[in-house]
């Protein structure tokens, strides 16, 4: 180089992050710490069994490496959302791993506006990317990352899952056929549900087929379908040599009732049909109608964009084979429309409402009319009793605002208006203006999401209120008390239980005295009750534990070391026990409400009787005569005054000598209150 050459250094720059990508991130980071905030006003635990068995199932995977309830054995529910939350709660006491694990499930969850925000920009939009993640951010099926459940990680890796569904169909490959196979199995590990992916890739993959007018795509399904099958039967050799158990409960766990109980029936069909209106209810109506029209550009072939083909063919495959499945699932074993479990169609929703709007609304109303008019029809035939009660809140946070109207007819006239005032909006909105539609969606989604903030909040604090009342639940731990079994008598309610045990990890097994069941814990052992009071296990042996928590509807033979009075709850108290071996049943009694008020006929039964007294201290509210009676026979009146406090003695009868269980029975026409029940040997 001479020294009248100039030597210029171009420095190579690395790529830019577009403004719209920064856009997205910081929705993420808002709606994080948007919902995290939220959930301080939520009571967590509050879908029980739900979020008892997940919140145990992750401590022990982090802490045993099993998919255990500490000591409780469980069937498969779960394993990657035990796996995100069981860290936090199995390292740090409750209330704490609690709080690191709703941050946890909040950033989880709103990690679902990557991939609508990716899938998006293959459809050609640009902003409108943006708007569709914004969109399902502000759904109020986000509250779920306030609990510990699967909605969270199932509504991020759905989403995935599905776009990988769609990239196999817009550039067919073995390649990407494995990519959405590996993501689908990454779905059902977070919920078997997800299995529904597999029967939606070879639908999608037909539809795909027909609107592109090309049967050749199918041939790598065909190579890919060949190759699956030879997998499996390899698994199912490997499994049968190695003496594996195959099983539908070995596939399914938890999940195995719903194949079994599931079946296509005509009465059925109604279940399946609103939550095919609930569909429209999660896009407030305006999402289908775009998406219908998007549908028959791309079948029709008026539109023959691979990666709208692509969209509308995976949409239109898993939005029908998934309220087909919700909807069986839900007219066994839900009894309302479950719009948790179709939660995955948000961004599906999301994004056929901006490719629509992003592809100059088109208005074609020969498909509008007929879908408008099908979803006014649905809004006024669908019962309200199916989507908007407080019952019905933990499954349907969308429409929840309507239970705040007053009445039925209230509730259905705002549905029939919203369904109206959706289809016109999409038929009468200039083109120009078409993204005030996606405006106004997301402002209703944000102030739903508001209103049924609010009501979860009411409604989780309630039911911790009656469940275990407002002093800390976990009174066993705070007593220091470890290896305890709690007896399950079907005096308390079964959510009363499951948050007892979830709260103490004092209570490391438990047991049902037949013949009562009880959803949680999913696995336990039944004992019998025996006359002498002795509980026996079903091969006969007697029941041996150094510490029992029982109700305070019964008394042990031992000695009462701690207790939780039942305070404001509706569920009668507990008391810890160190019971004499074998664990044996004093006094039992039925009737009392938690607080020993009773009207009409309670009974206490003493067994092992022998002579001696019943006494029982009442308390006098209006006064009339109570008749005791003892095995059948009437014995006495017992006087308590209106305002005063008595305790009556009743004798044993006098054939009792310790062999069998003597019953006394207080037959009371009026209200009293009672204090003290014990039984007085002579």
């Amino acid at each position: 180089m001479t020294g009248s050459e100039t030597a210029t250094v171009l420095t190579r720059r690395g790529p830019r992050v577009s403004r719209t990508t920064l856009a997205v991130v910081a929705l993420i980071v808002a709606s994080t710490a948007i919902r995290f905030a939220a959930a301080q006003a939520f009571t967590t635990p509050w879908i029980a069994p739900d979020e008892m068995v997940y919140g145990m199932a992750g401590e022990g995977l982090w802490t045993h490496g099993a998919l255990t309830l500490r000591s409780l054995p469980a069937p498969y529910y779960s394993l990657l959302t035990p796996a995100l939350i069981g860290g936090p709660l199995s390292a740090l006491d409750l209330a704490d791993g609690i709080q690191w694990a709703r941050l946890l499930q909040a950033l989880a969850m709103s990690l679902v506006a990557l991939p609508t925000y990716l899938w998006a920009r293959r459809l050609g939009l640009r902003w409108l990317a943006v708007a569709a993640a914004a969109l399902v951010l502000a759904a109020p099926a986000l509250h779920y990352s306030a609990f510990l459940m699967t909605e969270p990680l199932t509504l991020t890796v759905v989403t995935v899952a599905l776009l990988a569904l769609a990239r196999a169909l817009e550039e067919p490959s073995m390649w990407r056929y494995g990519v959405f196979v590996a993501w689908a199995t990454a779905a059902a590990a977070v919920r078997l549900q997800a299995l529904v992916l597999l029967p939606a890739f070879l639908v999608a993959a037909l539809v795909d087929s027909v609107a592109a007018r090309d049967r050749s795509r199918l041939r790598p399904l065909l190579w890919f379908g060949a190759l699956a099958l030879v997998a499996a039967g390899l698994v199912v050799s490997v499994m049968l040599a190695t003496g594996e158990e195959l099983s539908v409960r070995r596939l399914l766990g938890a999940y195995t009732p719903v194949g079994e109980a599931t079946g296509v029936g005509a009465d059925r069909f109604g279940e399946v049909a609103w939550h095919a209106f609930d569909v429209a209810v999660l896009g407030l109506g305006v999402a289908v109608l775009a998406a219908s029209v998007l549908m028959w550009l791309v079948l029709s072939g008026r539109d023959r964009d691979p990666a709208l083909r692509a969209f509308v063919s995976t949409t239109l495959a898993y939005a029908v084979l998934l309220v087909v499945q919700v909807g069986l699932f839900a007219a066994v074993f839900v009894g309302a429309v479950a719009e948790r479990y179709l939660i995955t169609l948000l961004p599906l929703l999301a994004l056929a409402l901006c490719a629509w709007i992003g592809r100059g609304a088109p208005r074609v109303l020969a498909v509008l009319v007929p879908v408008w008019l099908l979803l006014v029809v649905g809004a006024v035939l669908v019962p309200i009793a199916q989507l908007a009660t407080p019952v019905t809140l933990p499954n349907t946070p969308t429409p929840s605002v309507l239970t705040g109207l007053g009445s039925e007819g209230a509730a259905r006239a705002a549905l029939v208006a919203t369904a109206l005032v959706a289809g016109a909006l999409v038929v009468a909105v200039p083109r120009r203006l078409a993204w005030t539609i996606a405006v106004a969606a997301g402002v209703a989604l944000a102030l739903l999401s508001v209103d049924s903030g609010r009501r979860i909040a009411d409604a989780s604090a309630h039911e911790q209120r009656v469940a275990v009342g407002s002093d800390p639940p976990g009174w066993l731990d705070a007593a220091h008390l470890d290896g305890a079994t709690l007896l399950i008598t079907g005096d308390r309610l079964w959510t009363a239980n499951a948050r007892t045990i979830f709260w103490n990890r004092g209570i490391e097994r438990a047991v049902v005295l037949a013949p009562v069941t009880t959803p949680f814990p999913p696995v336990v052992d039944a004992v019998t009750l025996e006359q002498d009071g002795v509980l026996r296990t079903a091969s006969g042996a007697t029941l041996d534990r150094p510490l029992v928590v029982a109700p305070s509807t019964v008394t042990l033979v031992g000695e009462k070391v701690a207790e939780r009075q039942a305070g404001d709850s509706e569920a009668y108290g507990l008391a810890a026990w160190r019971p004499q071996q074998p664990v044996r049943i004093e006094v039992r009694t039925e009737g009392f409400l938690p607080n020993g008020d009773f009207s009409g006929t309670a009974r206490v039964t003493v067994y092992a009787c022998r002579p001696g007294t019943l006494d029982v201290t009442i308390l006098g509210k209006t006064g009339q005569p109570i008749r005791a009676v003892v095995d059948g026979i009437p014995v006495a009146e017992l006087e308590t005054p209106a305002g005063a406090a008595v305790t009556h003695r009743i004798p044993a009868p006098p054939g009792a000598d310790g062999s069998r269980a003597c019953v006394f029975a207080l037959e009371n026409p009026g209200y009293a209150g009672s204090t003290t029940i014990a039984f007085t040997p002579r």
